[in-house]
């Protein structure tokens, strides 16, 4: 998830930045001396990685940021950077915490694992067994196991972000995603490929609870959090006390505190001190000093690759572990060092968790931005630190940029990969040049931009240009669909990482005229929590949209206020048109149905979870007082003002003020004043369900 709003520059002169450590177990970095018996104290790779850290501030606006460095039982590095209070310069400390993110994944699967080590759960036994109210509109679901669950091939359509990331606390997230999955498809039979999935993680969370009798959040805190010492790491289940946390920052102002209702999926807080106790529990093999966790063959379990028997895995460059993205990193398998790591990010954090369990080195990178550059730090940070330690020959350095030579393209190597290609929230063209290279155009956001041209075809049968040799592309074929790969370097340039970028899309039979009709129009979103971060700030239109690409017949292209544009195919139903992509690894990610359901005669609109009225519907706000009633499912109410003037909202749990383009102009809690708007601004309005809100409209 990338973050839509734009932080303040971390700092504006780098002599400035605030730095803290943190020395614990009574060990201090720099203190070996000359005594060759003494410690290593990574000086070198803690001097590179402060000066990475530091650029990395700069190059991303990020606020500030923390790191830790773990080798075996000692943190020999730990450190922060930048302010969390801009205004007085405040710097971090060790205890200062940052959302983890997905990295929160890892405890939801150390959560089950627990659970299995008990004997209460079997990872292959299906999920229906624990949660027998468990339903989806599929007939393969009772097939989807736990394991499937925490590897990511279970085949839910992905993520659900209705309410996912709100600036107050809003529970029963997870029961809405149950709810909203006991109306959706499979994307795939259950067990046939990975594809990054957060609702299989949220649903961890009734798992864990119908099983331990205890809910998720207080079982990872009773078995996991305490046992550990990670007393700074917690879910926001309530505000954090002030100065505990790093927030983000718009502009000058710091953000309010982000609440991930998606517990086990990305909620948890955490600081890189506390994680380095977890990363020396991976390390033993389930044991902090005294205190056992897990067994040692349930962490070896978490750390072997799932991906050895999935049905379909055409590129198979990523090997996913049981809540781990990964437990071969490339960066350090180039090396020949065996790394589990693991990802975050939320709108305000990005993290990165690394442990390489035989070398027992681990690090912890986070930040108060999405756009702070964390995987490549941690793969810095290692590399750095095996090499100190001479566990590799040195640092590796990048790969040469030596073009291939060429092998001009016949037409049948060009009928091979010219055409559209799509993935998640955008639509790849490849097109040929007179010359018979090749030139590539990402469609997003309405707008189509060339990413790569001069592509020429090489002598291994990819298309690279020789400005840039190491991104290259090309195809393969499975299961009767045609994928477009594409390979780049990775972390610090010193491998090459390929994944699958796009599945190629044939023109289809044109649109029905019930289609056909609803191209172009708009729906208004309804159900969303007033707090949901997305309708705070203003950062996308709260809308939903149909609309057609040229030149690909037959299909449609739906966006809402969580998600760019996404391909559907209406064949065969005036009234669901479905998600079709199988993509392994990322690019399949999130994907979505379109339901149009009928509502007091009119066509709504249902997209995941989220439900959108029409907008050209929406009814006309008069000049005076006006009873605007929230119907019985509570959901909010839209109206569209008459002429310009100012708007008074009285009995009103929250309003917000759009103008015409759906820009927010103003918002707020209970009664209020929205000020001067224009005529054929909009206003939405929240209440409780069966009452009335007095909205006054005074002409200018």
């Amino acid at each position: 998830m990338e973050k839509n709003i734009h932080v303040l520059r971390a700092c504006r002169n780098l002599a400035r930045l605030a730095a803290v450590c943190a020395l614990t177990f009574g060990l201090l970095v720099g203190c070996n001396d000359d005594d060759d018996s003494a410690p290593l104290n990574y000086a070198e790779t803690i001097a590179d990685g402060r000066v990475a850290v530091r650029q990395a501030l700069v190059d991303t606006d990020t606020p500030s940021a923390s790191v830790a460095l773990i080798d075996g039982e000692r943190i020999v590095w730990s450190e922060t950077f930048g302010y969390i209070d801009q205004a007085t310069q405040t710097a971090p400390d060790p205890t200062t915490m940052y959302g983890i993110g997905s990295v929160s994944k890892v405890f939801a699967a150390m959560a089950a694992m627990k659970l299995v080590d008990r004997g209460q759960i079997d990872l292959d036994a299906p999920l229906v067994q624990y949660l027998p109210d468990f339903r989806m509109a599929a007939p393969e679901y009772p097939q989807i196991t736990v394991r499937m669950l925490l590897n990511h091939s279970a085949g839910f359509a992905g993520t659900d972000y209705r309410n996912g990331f709100t600036n107050a606390p809003v529970p029963g997230y997870a029961a809405q995603v149950q709810q909203a999955l006991a109306t959706q498809r499979l994307k795939h039979p259950p067990g046939e490929m990975a594809v990054y999935c957060n609702d299989c993680f949220t649903m961890i969370e009734p798992l864990v609870a119908a099983v331990s009798g205890q809910p998720y959040t207080q079982f990872v805190q009773d078995e996991i959090l305490a046992p550990l010492g990670m007393t700074h790491t917690r879910f926001a289940l309530e505000p954090l006390p002030a100065g505990s946390f790093a927030p983000g920052y718009t502009g000058e102002r710091a953000d309010p505190q982000e609440y991930t209702n998606a517990y086990a999926t990305g909620g948890l807080y955490s600081t890189p001190s506390d994680m380095a106790r977890l990363a020396m529990m991976f390390m033993n093999g389930g044991r902090l000093g005294d205190v056992r966790v897990l067994s040692a063959s349930a962490v070896a379990e978490m750390g072997r690759d799932q991906t050895g028997s999935l049905l379909f895995n055409p590129v198979p460059t990523f090997h996913w572990g049981l809540g781990w993205d990964g437990v071969a990193q490339s960066g350090l398998a180039a090396v020949g060092v065996t790394t589990w790591h693991k990802n975050g990010g939320t709108l305000t954090y990005g993290s990165d968790f690394f442990v390489a369990p035989k070398e027992r080195l681990a690090v912890m990178v986070t930040g108060a931005s999405v756009k702070f550059s964390v995987g490549q730090l941690a793969e810095r940070i290692m590399l750095h630190a095996l090499a100190e330690r001479g566990s590799i020959p040195a640092v590796p350095t990048p790969l040469p940029d030596t073009p291939q030579p060429k092998q001009p393209a016949t037409d049948a190597d060009l009928a091979v990969i010219v055409g559209d290609y799509a993935q998640f929230e955008a639509l790849l063209r490849i097109e040929a040049l007179p010359d018979r290279g090749l030139k590539i155009s990402m469609y997003s956001n309405g707008v189509w931009t060339e990413i790569a041209n001069d592509l020429q075809r090489r002598i291994d049968g990819s298309f690279s240009s020789d400005a840039a040799p190491n991104v290259a592309y090309r195809t393969i074929d499975g299961e009767g669909r045609r994928y477009l790969v594409a390979r780049r370097p990775g972390g610090l340039g010193h491998y090459l990482v390929e994944i699958p970028f796009g599945q190629q899309v044939q023109p289809a039979a044109p649109l029905s005229t019930a289609w056909q009709a609803r191209v172009g129009q708009r729906w208004l979103v309804v159900n969303e929590d007033a707090r949901s971060i997305p309708l705070v700030q203003g950062t996308a239109p709260p809308r939903f949209a149909l609309d057609v690409v040229d030149r690909l017949s037959g299909y449609l292209f739906a966006s809402s206020i969580h998600t760019g544009p996404q391909i559907v195919d209406p064949t065969g139903s005036d009234t669901l048109a479905r998600m079709f992509l199988k993509i392994p690894v990322n690019f399949g990610r999130d994907l979505n149905d379109v339901v149009i359901e009928i509502r007091d005669g009119e066509e709504w609109v249902r997209y995941g979870s989220t439900l959108f009225r029409p907008q050209a519907s929406v009814p006309v706000l008069a000049v005076g007082d006006s009873a605007v009633m929230i119907g019985a499912e509570g959901f909010a109410e839209w109206r569209k003002l008459s002429v310009g003037g100012t708007v008074a909202i009285a009995g009103a749990s929250a309003w917000k003020l759009y103008d015409a383009d759906l820009k927010l102009l103003a918002s707020g809690l209970g009664n209020g004043s929205a000020g001067t708007a224009p005529a054929g601004a909009y206003l939405m309005v929240y209440g409780a369900s069966d009452t009335a809100i007095t909205v006054t409209l005074a002409a200018n």
